[in-house]
């Protein structure tokens, strides 16, 4: 019997025309051996973005999310929006700092908030929070009430070790550190100015304090691509590094009104190309789609939302090497099997479906080349149950993120139906996807 033909047209949405940002019908459509979405605005007719070179690959996976993504789930981690100032003005900035006139968040606001969230997960942004004099004392209160407490900043402040120690003692969890390389001139395009001298300071001060790091480097196409496997390296190399997530630059905020930026912008499928040729093959697009789905598995299991175009992978530290895969480590073709049982059996027996894929995954967990890394395999799991906060990983283990941040071009409704952070602003107040936030702040900025 002949296989079907895959169809151009993956699914249907709303997205937003990349013309007026209006909400307009949109397909996921293979045209040309590539995902789009395109949009269908009644004025402005058909716009579209790139979603994907590698059309298979992104079938595969955007079919396992949503067969296993498929149930409404609670927000557990949101964006605390805390101010719109920032001591930087970078180019690129996609949270638009100093665009907006509005307050900070004060403490006694938080208190109110702190009352109807508890064992959340608040990422400390806005623009960049550590202008705040109260920083410390809402980072206390937050801990107070069992929330994890983790900071997005540029480092600057972090370089005073004496501050950091105030935060870190106030139950700071974790810090989301800009990381964009060793690159002085890449930092004068995205940052407007040199700061790798701060940065590394800020990561010396980090590391002496022992607070938990995710490195995030922005990648901007012709800019800093050669920069991955540096700070990758570099990452590995220090115990309290234990995520390093690559974000592909998105047209928002100040990128989207300077237009010299479009063509730099990325969706993480093609970071992930990026890194695999970095690494020579040795952190692969073919293991990232396999881990994906083992990834996308267990969020469905312990009900946590997660973006369909955030892709992440796992390593290992190692003294020989620098570092192993998980391919190295599990038996992922055996895995994958497993998953796809699973993925089949949930729709009539959800349960069952879950007990029967633990009964098939233990020997590849037991497995002795496995048990060496158990703690940290099950440090990932305690994390997905109890909240990500990065104090419970373990050593060795790094999640690799490819991430990007929603903006009108690459909006789609069903998928920010499942965004994994959810945002609390002064300007937009509560909204369920940090995704939506995005377009509507875009939407009014660019207004005429």
């Amino acid at each position: 019997m002949k296989e079907a033909m895959p169809q151009p047209v993956l699914r249907k949405t709303i997205g937003l025309c990349s013309v007026c940002l209006r909400a307009a019908p949109a397909e996921v459509r293979e045209e040309d051996g590539l995902i789009r979405l395109v949009k269908i605005c009644p004025e402005h007719g058909e716009t579209r973005a790139l979603l994907s070179e590698h059309p298979a690959d992104f079938r595969e996976v955007h079919d396992f999310f949503f067969d296993v993504m498929d149930r409404p789930l609670p927000q557990r981690d949101f964006i605390l929006r805390l101010t719109e100032r920032c001591n930087l003005s970078c180019p690129i900035c996609l949270a638009g700092g100093n665009q907006d006139i509005l307050p900070d968040m004060t403490p006694a606001e938080i208190r109110r908030l702190a009352r109807s969230f508890r064992g959340r997960k608040f990422d400390l942004m806005g623009c960049e929070p550590t202008v705040m004099k109260d920083l410390p004392e809402i980072i206390r209160i937050l801990r107070r009430t069992r929330n994890i407490t983790a900071l997005h900043s540029n480092g600057i402040a972090l370089a005073d070790r004496d501050y950091l120690k105030t935060l870190r003692d106030a139950g700071l969890d974790e810090v989301h550190l800009q990381f964009d390389g060793f690159d002085e001139s890449a930092y004068g395009v995205i940052r407007g100015r040199p700061l790798l001298e701060t940065k590394l300071k800020a990561m010396e001060n980090l590391s002496a304090l022992g607070v938990p790091v995710d490195l995030v480097m922005t990648i901007l196409s012709g800019v800093n691509e050669k920069e991955m496997l540096p700070v990758l390296d570099f990452g590995l190399k220090r115990e309290n590094v234990k995520e390093i997530f690559f974000l592909g630059c998105r047209i928002l905020g100040r990128a989207a009104a300077d237009g010299r930026f479009e063509s730099a912008q990325l969706m993480p499928d093609q970071v992930i190309d990026l890194l695999d040729r970095a690494t020579g093959g040795r952190i692969a697009r073919a293991n990232v789609r396999r881990f994906q789905k083992l990834y996308y598995t267990f969020l469905s299991v312990f009900g946590v939302r997660k973006c369909l175009y955030v892709q992440h992978y796992l390593v290992f530290r190692n003294a020989r090497r620098g570092y192993i895969t998980v391919d190295e480590v599990l038996d992922m073709p055996r895995l994958e099997r497993a998953l796809e049982r699973f993925r089949k059996r949930r729709r009539k027996w959800r349960k069952a479906s879950v007990l029967l894929l633990a009964l098939e995954s233990m020997p590849v967990f037991l497995a002795p080349r496995s048990l060496r890394y158990a703690a940290d395999l099950v440090a990932m799991n305690l994390m997905m149950a109890l909240g990500f906060n990065l104090r419970r990983a373990r050593s060795k283990g790094v999640m690799l993120g490819y991430i990007t941040a929603c903006d009108p071009l690459i909006y789609d409704a069903a998928v920010a139906g499942q965004c994994g952070k959810g945002e609390i602003s002064h300007d937009l107040g509560f909204q369920e996807a940090g995704a939506l936030a995005n377009v509507m702040r875009e939407h009014r900025w660019r207004r005429p």
